[in-house]
């Protein structure tokens, strides 16, 4: 939110600010007033003494000019006429404003009103001249007292630049409403769009809560100021807010697009948008490249994001070790967790069976941490081969875990038992293929034996595996 003394950083210099007035004082020195009922001319002498200090004062020496006034003031007193104390208040005042004396120079221009002896226009005059200096010193109800005043007059020509002060010191007295009608008078006259106007116009309609209006404003303000990314950012969330998910995707990507976006938040919402509208690939490239360009850290939470868009968008390979990389940094076991879902995705086995361990081991909630018993049990048993015994039992081990919860205990003990089974089946297997291996080597022994008897029988020399043959079932 723009604050207001940004809103307000222009000041007015003081001598411009009441030049006009010091011009109408300067004629008075020299004419009668020929266009109000309170007709009069300067006395002489006081004529003399003011024409001095005037000189001073349009000679910028205003020390010099307030010493001779107040000489003045001091000698004639209370003596002098209405008109003339009225016409040396005046002048005094202006000194006093030119050496930033504002409270001494509203007390002049006070009394010189309340003498009801200076033409209407310049009694008029001082009360715009007087409202500047209140709102200057930010006494703001004195200031919208003396505004409403001199333009209740009539015959006044209301600048851009009143109305927004006018604006202004209904803001600071947090009467917002009332604030509206000046500021918008401000933005209309003024020639070129003034960015201090639209801010204090966004700021009265935040405060009002005034949602459609200001995002009317906005709209207008990054056309007018296409380069300010704080309008950018307000109009993104204000359409959010309103449920324009489209349109505040639209500003955002327009800000970055335009090279006004740096910060990681920001490219991190955009890459959340293109997810969300089906182009997570794009999303995810962002981020690499934001990474890469060191404006989005690699955070826990940053990397997790990126490994999502990846899969996403089917790139798992490219998920994984973003994922292994945020589940390296993470406190709580639920990263390695899905790094374990995403390696038994891939069949990679061996991976997953360490991912679940580490999940496990940093800690899960009971729900998530069933699960990791049941697929570190999935991820043990893949890598068990025929006859891989001791693979398969420590699976069984992870399954035995698994069935110590509800959620899972069912369909654990049917993996146990399949296990079991599968054993049952090796161990009777492995009994035949033994049986069978003996009665063949026995067949074979006898074949051999018969051979070695008709060799004997025939006188043949016997083989020493003959002899011992012999030797062993003959003897």
């Amino acid at each position: 939110m723009v604050l207001l003394n940004q809103l307000l950083s222009r000041r007015w210099p003081t001598a411009l600010m009441f030049l006009a007035a010091t011009v109408l004082m300067g004629s008075a020195l020299a004419q009668d007033n020929d266009d109000d009922s309170r007709q009069q001319s300067l006395n002489p002498a006081v004529a003399q003494d003011l024409l001095s200090a005037y000189e001073l004062i349009e000679a910028d020496d205003h020390a010099a000019a307030l010493e001779e006034l107040n000489e003045l003031m001091d000698r004639r007193g209370e003596d002098m006429r209405p008109f003339d104390r009225a016409s040396v208040l005046q002048i005094r005042g202006t000194a006093h404003v030119n050496l930033d004396d504002f409270d001494r120079a509203l007390s002049d221009f006070e009394e010189a009103i309340s003498l009801r002896a200076l033409p209407v226009d310049q009694e008029n005059r001082l009360r715009f001249n007087m409202a500047q200096l209140n709102f200057v010193l930010e006494r703001y109800a004195d200031a919208i007292e003396l505004f409403e005043a001199w333009m209740a007059q009539g015959d006044v020509e209301i600048t851009d630049t009143t109305y927004f002060m006018l604006a202004a010191a209904h803001y600071n007295l947090e009467q917002y409403r009332e604030a509206i009608e000046p500021i918008q008078s401000a933005i209309e006259l003024v020639d070129e769009p003034e960015k201090r106007y639209y801010d204090l116009n966004n700021v009265i309609f935040s405060n009002l809560e005034m949602v459609q209006e200001r995002t009317q404003l906005l709209e207008r303000m990054v056309s007018i100021w296409p380069s300010e990314l704080t309008y950018w950012r307000q109009l993104t969330a204000l359409y959010l807010d309103q449920g324009e998910e489209m349109k505040s995707f639209g500003a955002l990507e327009t800000a970055y697009v335009g090279g006004l976006i740096e910060d990681g938040d920001d490219i991190i919402l955009l890459a959340q948008y293109y997810s969300t509208y089906e182009n997570p690939h794009r999303g995810a490239q962002l981020i690499a490249d934001e990474m890469e360009a060191g404006r989005v850290e690699r955070t826990v939470d940053n990397l997790e994001l990126l490994s999502q868009l990846w899969s996403q968008a089917r790139e798992h390979r490219r998920a994984i070790p973003v994922l292994q990389e945020a589940a390296d940094l993470a406190d709580s076991g639920m990263l390695s967790f899905r790094l374990g879902q995403a390696f038994l995705a891939d069949e990679q086995n061996e991976q997953a069976e360490r991912a679940f361990e580490e999940a496990i081991d940093k800690g899960l909630d009971d729900s998530t941490r069933a699960e990791a018993w049941m697929l570190l049990g999935n991820a043990r048993f893949n890598q068990a081969g025929p006859g891989d015994r001791d693979q398969r039992m420590q699976a069984d081990q992870a399954f035995a875990r698994a069935t110590n919860f509800s959620s899972t205990r069912a369909q654990a003990a049917d993996w146990r038992q399949y296990i079991s089974a599968i054993n049952r089946t090796e161990s009777r297997q492995a009994v035949l293929e033994q049986e069978q291996a003996d009665r063949l080597a026995t067949a074979a022994e006898e074949r051999l034996l018969t051979g070695c008897r008709a060799q004997q029988l025939a006188g043949q020399d016997l083989s020493e595996e003959c002899q011992n043959l012999l030797s062993t079932n003959d003897g």
